[in-house]
């Protein structure tokens, strides 16, 4: 969910000279090979005393690196104890802070981290299970749901740059272009540009720094060899980062990148592996979630709304891959059939004054039924999705789910044995929800659908049969074809 622009803190604004200035002159005396930052040290800790108990992120950010510069030369070769250093100095510095804006506060961490993964692996992964454990006890929604404070605050609250901020931390680095780029290796070029905009929230951050951390780690226990011992793992530690914050970072992450950037880690077969695994976990932890969403306001409504929906989106992708399982397709029908999530979306509906008739019918649907019904309710008028590139993902999916009927429902009806009425019943499940809203009604339909466990699998089957080649060998990539007639890929799309 993009929140909207808002302008730096009037209170705070003069610290953006400040820093610019203190950033400039970093470089500067970093190029001359001076590793002694004592100077910012002291300019910097009365600064976090002056704004406690909730100190500005960049300050701190600035605060830690200089520091962090500075201690090489008494750590000498051993970066991960430099780097464990640099966690438990976070550690208290932020202890007062919301859950999402503490996790957020890790993100040099990361950078850190994914320095060091290739050269000390056994090191780096015993700081890491520190770190992970760390973010599951101290990081995770306060008060349980989506409930959290701080997630909706302004990332760069003085008007700095956090791309210029990134410049502090990746001194470093010879020949570096895209400053963001080298500080989030993990994440693609549109989460950037999102983490990197005046607009971002602290929510947003942390869910990337969550999902990153969670992605490094399990790339250190990955083993081809031993996949159900892994996916024991990623379900273990998808539900201990339980938060609004991390679910929606995950989720962004596994629909917008293409792939998740950890080939130089693992290599393309294991990354899609672990991709296929991470994408599971996700599907059912995102449940809990909904277990009592409770009544919240206006803000954390929307916010589980719009996680919903792109935990659908999520959900239709990995089902349409599965089309060539019987197994994994039934599978997947009974887990949308006993998901809460289709539910807490009929809720929203009703709760912005729709009426819904038989929604049983709805929720016995296909995961393409139900956003092809959500599609139907935007063109009434009703803002479902946040965004017109969530809309264009949403026409996407039932556009690709779409075969033409006239030649390959013959063939498959030879193969699958599935009659006329089968052929068509995806049609009918969508037409038979009649939705009134204010003055408007609609009669209801007559025609009902037999809701057998057979018959959905095969339904789900038949209507999905034409995306199995392209969405096994290619990454998903939504098409603007119904709106302007150009194709745009995932990573153009803002969640």
């Amino acid at each position: 969910m993009q929140p909207p622009i808002r302008n730096p803190n009037p209170r705070l604004e003069f610290l953006k000279p400040l820093l610019n200035d203190s950033t400039k002159q970093f470089l500067a005396q970093h190029r001359t090979g001076r590793t002694d930052f004592s100077d910012f040290e002291s300019i910097f800790t009365r600064l976090l005393q002056d704004h406690r108990p909730d100190p500005p992120l960049e300050l701190l950010w600035f605060y830690s690196a200089v520091v962090f510069h500075s201690s090489k030369q008494d750590f000498g070769e051993d970066s991960v104890r430099l780097t464990r250093s640099l966690f438990q100095m976070l550690v208290p510095l932020s202890e007062s802070f919301s859950a999402a804006k503490r996790a957020a506060t890790l993100s040099p961490l990361v950078y850190n981290l994914s320095r060091l993964v290739k050269t000390r692996r056994e090191e780096v992964s015993e700081l890491l299970d520190a770190i992970v454990s760390y973010v599951s006890a101290y990081c995770g929604d306060e008060g349980g749901g989506c409930g959290g404070g701080g997630e909706d605050d302004l990332l760069m609250v003085t008007g700095f740059s956090f791309a210029d901020l990134s410049r502090v931390w990746v001194v470093d680095e010879a020949g570096v272009g895209d400053c963001l780029e080298t500080f989030m290796p993990f994440v693609g070029e549109r989460l950037r540009r999102e983490v990197g905009s005046e607009s971002c929230s602290v929510g947003c951050l942390a869910g990337i720094v969550a999902s990153q951390l969670l992605l490094l780690s399990l790339c250190l226990r990955f083993d081809s060899e031993l996949r159900k011992d892994l996916r024991e793992s990623v379900v273990q530690m998808v539900n201990a980062f339980h938060s609004c914050y991390f679910s929606d970072g995950i989720l962004k992450m596994l629909l917008v990148e293409p792939y998740l950037h950890l080939t130089p880690l693992l290599g393309p077969e294991d990354e899609a592996a672990l991709l296929e695994t991470i994408t599971e976990a996700v599907i059912e932890s995102a449940e809990s979630l909904f277990l009592n969403p409770g009544s919240r306001n206006d803000q954390r409504s929307l916010q589980l709304k719009n996680i919903a929906i792109n935990w659908l989106f999520l959900f239709a992708k990995a089902s349409l891959r599965k089309i060539d399982d019987q197994e994994e397709t039934s599978r997947y029908m009974n887990m949308f059939s006993h998901s809460r999530i289709p539910y807490h979306l009929v809720n929203w509906v009703i709760s912005q004054g729709e009426v819904i008739r038989d929604v049983d019918t709805l929720l016995n649907s296909t995961p393409v039924s139900f956003i092809e019904w959500l599609l139907s309710l935007e063109e009434q008028g009703l803002r479902v999705f946040d965004c017109d590139h969530s809309k264009n993902y949403a026409k996407t999916v039932v556009h690709w789910s779409r075969p033409d009927l006239s030649l390959e429902a013959t063939l498959l009806k030879q193969q699958d044995g599935v009659d006329q009425d089968a052929e068509m019943a995806d049609h009918l499940i969508v037409s038979s929800i009649s939705i009134s809203s204010g003055s408007s009604t609609r009669k209801r339909k007559e025609e009902r659908l037999d809701k057998e466990g057979e018959t959905k699998t095969k339904l789900f089957k038949l209507r999905h049969n034409n995306f199995q080649e392209k969405a096994r060998l290619q990454p998903f990539v939504f098409s603007d074809l119904l709106v302007n007639g150009t194709e745009v890929g995932v990573s153009d799309m803002e969640l």
